[in-house]
């Protein structure tokens, strides 16, 4: 019954205005809402067990009758990883027919995940993106410009299927060197902005040199940012910076901020929200389940992001709760202003450099305003630095173009540093990627 009412509450809503969506999602009641959940899940639980190839082989190997499990806790030590889309294939997962795909660049390693969608599931999560928006004041009346990476990307998808709803101006300008974008976003002096954080602190540099016009915020996703770095954008504009959080697993709809800035209000509807491995703060890697997707489900979907889920209602007064700032990560994977890297992106780039022993170390750090990706190395005494830095650079250039246009806007810095051996290692285990930024603030 209340699954029900929930179920005609959003049905509503989706014939709705954004702004009036919002509204009426958040007459659902607490207890309707989980009721909902509950319902969709089993149903996505049994689609996946009946028409996914690897879900029928997993739960056959594991015993688990699917028609017993209410919830996904009930699955036990059963999660989905990305390593089992890369190993398996999206058609292993897929229980229905996808009109669309998008990708993941390389991270863990050098093989993209491929995840596939049909057009309902995008208007519909389209729609939901739409009212968040909404409720931070993005309406008819805006000029929004766009500068995500086209590029078999989620996020230029996710931003496109969400401003329909809203019926606004919009151009989409792809990703494209910042001060290039400034030059042509005169002619429109667009009232929204969104794109990757590191490419908007770029612009925000730009636009402090040559000057400003009135903004009413900005957005951006498909990174971690400082809270320095936000700041810094805010002061350049003299509007807020709010940041998305989503994967393209997710087709990057699993949450946004409010104007408190403190959190991502999540996605229930869609999605059913899990912390694995919770510290004494409760603090660990999110897992989700989608709870709409016909065509690739994914059950317990291992994130790789460290957080916490915020069950506290937020000073906002928006009844959506919250996902924590993301702290870290699960794998040795960093998303910062070179693009996603991992352990095989450095390994790759010293492949012609002799480094003693195979002891390396990437170290992310951010200045303030951009990333700064130092990549330290042991090398022989009679290795000259400098021939070091060209192989690396040439090899970067050569076999990583997305990482090298990064680094030529100037959305990060790169930098090595020659050590004799047995200076790096201080455990027994070397860590290969460290993120030293502080990404949080003190109220999470």
């Amino acid at each position: 019954m209340l699954a029900s009412l929930s179920d005609r509450i959003e049905s509503v809503a989706l014939r709705s205005a954004p702004k009036t969506a919002a509204r009426v999602l958040g007459a659902i009641p607490s207890s309707a809402l989980e009721a909902l959940q509950r319902v969709r899940f089993r149903r996505t639980l049994q689609r996946a067990a009946e028409r996914s190839s690897f879900y029928r082989e997993q739960f056959r190997r594991r015993g688990i009758d699917v028609k017993r499990v209410e919830h996904p806790s009930q699955l036990g030590d059963f999660y989905t990883t990305g390593e089992d889309i890369r190993t398996h294939g999206a058609e292993a997962f897929t229980t229905g027919r996808g009109d669309t795909a998008f990708e993941t660049t390389g991270t863990t390693s050098a093989v993209t995940k491929r995840i596939v969608f049909s057009r309902r599931e995008l208007d519909a999560l389209g729609c939901a993106s739409a009212a968040a928006l909404a409720v931070l004041g993005l309406g008819p009346d805006d000029i929004v410009l766009s500068a995500f990476d086209c590029s078999f990307w989620v996020s230029p998808a996710v931003v496109r299927t969400a401003l329909q709803y809203i019926g606004c101006f919009h151009v989409e300008a792809g990703k494209i060197p910042p001060s290039e974008f400034y030059e042509r976003a005169l002619r429109y002096r667009p009232s929204i902005i969104f794109g990757e954080p590191s490419w908007i602190v770029r612009l925000s540099e730009v636009a402090g040199e040559r000057g400003t016009w009135p903004v009413r915020f900005l957005c951006a996703g498909g990174e971690n940012l400082t809270e320095e770095a936000r700041r810094s954008v805010e002061r350049a504009w003299g509007a807020p910076l709010f940041l998305s959080y989503g994967q393209t697993e997710a087709f990057g709809s699993l949450g946004l901020e409010c104007r408190e800035q403190h959190g991502y209000h999540r996605n229930d509807l869609h999605f059913l929200f899990e912390i694995d491995a919770a510290d004494q703060t409760g603090q660990g890697e999110l897992v989700y389940t989608t709870l709409t997707r016909e065509v690739m489900p994914l059950i317990r979907y291992r994130s790789s992001d460290v957080t916490h889920l915020i069950d506290e209602p937020c000073a906002c007064g928006l009844f959506a709760r919250r996902i924590a700032k993301i702290h870290g990560r699960a794998d040795e994977m960093v998303v910062c202003g070179m693009g996603n890297v991992g352990p095989w992106v450095f390994a790759e780039l010293l492949r012609g450099v002799p480094v003693a022993g195979d002891e390396w170390q990437a170290v992310v750090t951010c200045d303030g305003r951009r990333d700064i990706i130092e990549l330290r190395m042991e090398c022989d005494a009679t290795l000259n630095p400098a021939c070091v830095r060209r192989t690396v650079l040439e090899t970067l250039r050569s076999n990583f173009p997305d990482f090298w246009k990064n680094r030529e806007m100037g959305l990060y810095d790169l930098r090595m540093t020659v050590s004799p051996a047995g200076t790096l290692r201080r455990e027994r285990k070397l860590r290969r990627v460290v993120d030293q930024r502080e990404m949080t603030t003190a109220s999470l």
